[in-house]
């Protein structure tokens, strides 16, 4: 469980760095899609100024209906209507929470997994290994050299 607990707090700090490293990015997706987002009244289409008859009749008008993905929100009164091109950004938002929720999840595992192996200050078992597991859990995501070399002293410890 130890060496678990090593291995979440890597998937994490792995996660950490994705998402460190894509922090310009999710400005940029960010920017994209509150420029794409377009608000209309309640009740009202964004093609209403249209009849509808010619709205049928119209390709580009019925092409830009069905390239739209209406999203309604409660905190905001109104349609929404993201285009079809700013669906990459929104996809990329998507992909970094993901990397946020997996990052934290990590994090999560490698307490529960550390807790399992050594369930208190009291415990004598392993003293060494356990220090040496907890500085490694502890250490930041910035310095990944230094993560690696606590790592490795940790099971080495926990391997005697």
């Amino acid at each position: 469980m130890a060496a678990a607990a090593l291995a979440y707090k890597c998937m994490e700090v792995a996660y950490m760095r994705v998402i460190y490293s894509s922090q310009s990015d999710a400005n940029r997706y960010r920017n994209e899609l509150q420029t794409a987002l377009q608000i209309f009244p309640p009740g009202e289409s964004p093609f209403s100024s249209i009849s509808d008859v010619d709205n049928l009749n119209n390709p580009t008008i019925v092409d830009m209906a069905a390239s739209a993905k209406v999203v309604g929100s409660p905190q905001v009164a109104g349609t929404h209507v993201i285009s079809a091109g700013s669906g990459s950004s929104f996809t990329q938002l998507i992909n970094l929470a993901q990397a946020v929720n997996f990052a934290m999840e990590g994090s999560r595992k490698s307490r529960v997994a550390f807790a399992a192996v050594y369930p208190g200050p009291g415990d004598s078992q392993c003293k060494e290994g356990a220090l040496s597991v907890k500085k490694a859990l502890d250490f930041n995501f910035q310095d990944v050299d230094g993560l690696l070399r606590l790592v490795r002293v940790a099971m080495e410890a926990i391997s005697h």
